[in-house]
């Protein structure tokens, strides 16, 4: 155990090391298409300062770290489409080739337990202390990893249109038990709040009805539209876009037609139909269990 341990790790370092090369060269491509066009939605902010598109297409590219705002499920998206050489889109390639072995060396370590996993993504962060401090100046925490897992979204060929839409952000309330939340709480690392919630979770009925709340994050999609190749016509495809795409372009080729749309998604009126029947703050915060309002405590449908 302790030999294979010890060559996960070092695969996991180097796995880490080689895609922080490929990513690096994949975003000095994509600033040397800067003859290409691009645009990517801004924030009234980065509006009035002028930020150009293509170098926030870069920063979101290369954002593999939490910044200290950040909800623990989220990852960062934004809409844009970015012109892009072959070369580009090679270098893209090789960079989701990275991010996979990158991936696959965390889950081999993670079939050997919470402790050994942790373990060595503490030794990572330790390897990489001037980039962890570099991130930390900047308002980043630590490395997440769906962020340094997901590929860029890129297509082969230019297509005519591309039309974003945002879903709905929302809750999902699932009904659990007294049993299964404490079964949750002690899969967690053992922790004075971890501790102070079995404890709150003991004083109440073992057979109290307990409603779990996931977050369902909003996510960007793109409806795209190609010229059929053969018989005239369109094609379409539906992919997810959390950021900004690569488009296959000559010099002198514009974007594809498209409407641009906000860096956030709209606002919602959160429905109430659902929530009324829980309490407004969660009885067990680490694994996001809320007990149901007292006329809801007995026969939860």
């Amino acid at each position: 155990m302790q030999t294979s341990s010890v060559v996960l790790r070092m695969n996991l370092l180097s796995a880490f090391e080689a895609m922080l090369a490929r990513l690096d060269a994949f975003c000095v491509a994509v600033r040397q298409d800067g003859v290409l066009p691009a645009w990517v939605s801004r924030t009234e902010v980065e509006l009035a300062e002028n930020l150009d598109m293509r170098l926030k297409a870069v920063q979101l590219y290369r954002a593999l770290w939490y910044e200290d705002s950040q909800d623990g499920r989220e990852t960062l998206t934004c809409p844009g489409i970015v012109g892009a050489s072959l070369e580009t889109l090679s270098a893209a390639h090789a960079c989701h080739v990275a991010k996979d072995e990158f991936k696959a060396a965390v889950l081999a370590l993670k079939n050997l337990g919470r402790v050994e996993t942790n373990n060595a993504m503490a030794d990572l962060h330790r390897r990489w202390e001037t980039v962890a401090m570099a991130m930390r100046r900047m308002g980043a925490a630590r490395l997440n990893l769906k962020q340094a897992y997901r590929h860029v979204p890129l297509l082969e060929r230019r297509p005519l249109k591309i039309g974003f839409t945002w879903s709905k952000q929302g809750r999902v309330i699932q009904r659990t038990s007294v049993a299964e939340a404490r079964r949750l709480l002690e899969q967690r690392a053992e922790t004075p709040q971890i501790r102070l919630e079995l404890q709150r979770l003991a004083e109440i009925a073992s057979d109290e009805p307990l409603a779990r709340v996931r977050g369902v994050c909003p996510h960007l999609r793109a409806n795209i539209v190609f010229a059929a190749l053969e018989h005239g016509g369109v094609s379409r495809r539906l992919m997810q876009t959390p950021l900004p795409i690569l488009v296959p372009l000559r010099r002198g080729e514009r974007l594809p037609e498209f409407v641009a749309v906000t860096p956030e998604p709209p606002l919602n009126p959160r429905l109430r139909r659902a929530d009324v029947r829980i309490e407004d703050e969660p009885f067990l915060p680490s694994v996001r269990v809320y007990r149901y309002r007292g006329s809801y405590r007995v026969g939860v449908g």
